[in-house]
This record gives structure tokens, C-alpha cells and sequence, in this order.
């Protein structure tokens, strides 16, 4: 039994398929299934059930997959103990993140972070919530960044930043001559909705839901894909929208303005997510280090892992 079986059984377990296992190891369909007869051979048990629609793991095989996620960490952590701290970083990193925290938040820690680490590239790709979550389970990218926890067992999500979402109105619609608006005075404006995906979306509905509240009737004026969309189309008239109030932080005040519900505030943290048990490249844990060094700065309030 060795470490690359060990990661290619969790991968098996992880995908349900041999087939996407070995996209994700980068080792042949063949290999992966010699690798997994190997460790029947040697544990004299069967540790997959073979189904109709791909494979997935026997009483005896959860157990090795406990053993074997304890076993890859310890690797990674042993990795990390006896590479040499004081050499340069260098290579590649992915993050991935939603819209708010890839527009608002993740450019300043990643210009923070190639300040001190000039040799490391930084790719940055924007999606919805639920895409990042998608892409982090495939292995696709090394860290992301959303605007709600991630409900899955193989996340780990960290808190590190909060945010509010308002609605941003035209500086000289009637509701801007407002310090506050009732859900009633809502009712038949023309509202710029999020895409269904969009943290900023399911943080108002999941609040007015919580509070048993509803929107009175609206037009909807049209669906935009990110809050910078969103602000300058209340630029223009088009409506008015819920946006993350730091979209409105660089925007000319006389134009745009926040304004803030009497029935509820949408408050929310933006998450950094990674996943569990997986030993982290070098560049990725110095990039996650950086970011929990940076929590103080970026926001007072203090936050927490889950």
C-alpha cells in the first residue's frame, strides 16, 4: 500500500467512477483498476461495489477511506515540514470565485499576495456560487471565494470578510429621498434581478424568507450576472437592484445611492473555501496563510471557520 494508491482509491470513492478518477490522478483507466485490485489483494476484502452507473465504496472500503484522507494530510503536512521555508515561491495559483468576491475582494489579496511573491502567477476565473462549489469538488481550481458557506462535507469553508447587500437606487429617484424603505414601497417598481446561481440573490431571499416576508408585485426589468452590471444600469434608469454595498464604494454617490430596508438587513460574510483532507501545494497554503493574515485588515469584525 502506498500514496498513490491511497489518493487514487479516494478519488475513486470521491468520484464514483473509475473513469473520472483517472482524469483527476492523471493515471490510466487500466492503472486505476490494478491499483484498486491491488488493495483488495493486499487488504483481502472488497473495498468497492461495482453498479450499473459507476462504483462506490463497501462497509470496509469507508473505513479505508477514513484511513486514507487521515494518511493524505499527514503527507501533505510532512511535505510542508521538510520543504525549505526560505525558498523563493514560484509557480501557479488558481482561484476561483463568485461574482462579489472575485469583483471586490480577491483582486486586493491576490495584487497583496503577487506584491510579495513575484514569481507566482495568479489566475483568477469568475462564476455564481453554485458553479464555484461545482468546480472546487472537481479539483479544477486550488482555492475559491463565495458569498454563502458551502454545504458539503469535503469543504472547508473560513470566513474571512463581512458584507451588506442594499439596494442601489438612481440619486434622484424617490426612494432615494428615503433613509429607509418599506418591502411595499417596492411594489411595482422595475427591479434588475441577479442570475438564480447568485449569492447576493439567495442572501435577500433566504432573509425575507427567514423573517416570513415576501416582495409585493414587480416588473422585472431584466436579469444581469454581476452587481457592476447591476449599478450601472440603475446608472442609466433602468431600475433599481440589490448589490453588494461595496459595488457602490468607487461609484459617483450623486448618481447612485444606497438605500436600506426597514423590514430587513442583508448581512452576509464571504467565505474562502479549500477542500478538507487535501494536502495543499506550497503556493496554496502560502496564499491561504496570506489571506487569514489579511482578515484584520479587511474587515473590523472578526470571523470564524466552520
Amino acid at each position: 500500500m502506498n500514496i498513490a494508491q491511497l489518493s487514487t482509491f479516494v478519488a475513486v470513492v470521491e468520484t464514483g467512477s473509475l473513469t473520472s478518477a483517472a482524469r483527476r490522478t492523471g493515471v490510466t483507466q487500466p492503472g486505476v483498476t490494478r491499483q484498486m485490485q491491488r488493495l483488495e489483494a493486499e487488504l483481502g476484502v472488497a473495498l468497492l461495489e461495482r453498479l450499473p452507473t459507476g462504483v462506490r465504496a463497501t462497509r470496509e472500503g469507508e473505513q479505508l477511506l477514513t484511513y486514507a484522507q487521515e494518511a493524505l494530510s499527514g503527507y501533505g503536512t510532512l511535505l510542508a515540514a521538510i520543504q525549505d521555508p526560505g525558498a523563493p515561491l514560484e509557480g501557479r495559483l488558481r482561484i476561483i470565485a463568485s461574482t462579489t468576491p472575485g469583483e471586490y475582494l480577491v483582486p486586493e489579496l491576490a495584487t497583496g499576495f503577487s506584491d510579495r511573491h513575484p514569481a507566482v502567477t495568479t489566475e483568477v476565473f469568475v462564476a455564481d456560487t453554485t458553479a464555484v462549489i461545482d468546480e472546487m469538488l472537481e479539483r479544477r481550481w486550488d482555492i475559491g471565494f463565495v458569498g454563502r458557506p458551502a454545504d458539503h462535507r469535503r469543504l472547508a469553508c473560513t470566513a474571512v470578510a463581512t458584507d451588506e447587500v442594499v439596494l442601489a437606487v438612481p440619486a434622484n429617484h424617490a426612494l432615494a429621498r428615503k433613509r429607509q424603505v418599506s418591502l411595499a414601497d417596492l411594489a411595482g417598481e422595475r427591479i434588475i434581478e441577479r442570475e438564480g446561481g447568485s449569492g447576493t440573490r439567495l442572501t435577500v431571499q433566504d432573509e425575507l424568507d427567514r423573517l416570513g416576508l415576501k416582495f409585493p408585485a414587480y416588473v422585472a426589468s431584466m436579469v444581469l450576472g454581476s452587481a457592476h452590471a447591476i449599478v450601472s444600469a440603475v446608472d442609466a434608469g433602468l431600475g433599481v437592484g440589490f448589490v453588494t454595498a461595496r459595488a457602490l464604494k468607487s461609484h459617483d454617490a450623486t448618481r447612485v445611492t444606497a438605500v436600506r430596508l426597514a423590514d430587513a438587513r442583508f448581512l452576509r460574510r464571504l467565505y474562502m473555501v479549500h477542500e478538507k483532507g487535501r494536502p495543499l501545494p506550497r503556493v496554496v497554503r502560502a496564499f491561504r496563510d496570506h489571506v487569514l493574515e489579511s482578515r484584520p485588515v479587511l474587515d473590523d469584525e472578526s470571523a470564524t471557520e466552520s
